[in-house]
C-alpha cells in the first residue's frame, strides 16, 4: 500500500485518532531500528566504574564539595 493510497483514509480521522496513528508508526519505526542497532560493545562486558569514570572525570569529593558550596547560597 502507498502512501497515496493511504491519505484518503487518514484525512477524515479526527485530530486525536491522527496523533495515535502518529504514535503507532513511530513506535513501529523505533523497534525496527532498535532490532537493526548492532550494540557497540559485547553484552558480556560487566560495568567497570573504574573505566567509565576515567581521568577527566572528578572525584566524588571534589563533586561534593562544589555542591555543597552551591547549596550554601540556597539558605
Amino acid at each position: 500500500m502507498t502512501i497515496d493510497e493511504l491519505i484518503p483514509s487518514i484525512v477524515p480521522l479526527s485530530h486525536g485518532e491522527k496523533i495515535r496513528l502518529l504514535q503507532v508508526v513511530l513506535q513501529q519505526l523505533a523497534q525496527e531500528e532498535s532490532a537493526s542497532a548492532e550494540p557497540t560493545r559485547p553484552a558480556t562486558d560487566g560495568f567497570e566504574p573504574q573505566r567509565f569514570f576515567g581521568v577527566a572525570h572528578q572525584s566524588r569529593q571534589q563533586v561534593d564539595g562544589y555542591l555543597a558550596s552551591l547549596r550554601e547560597g540556597w539558605n
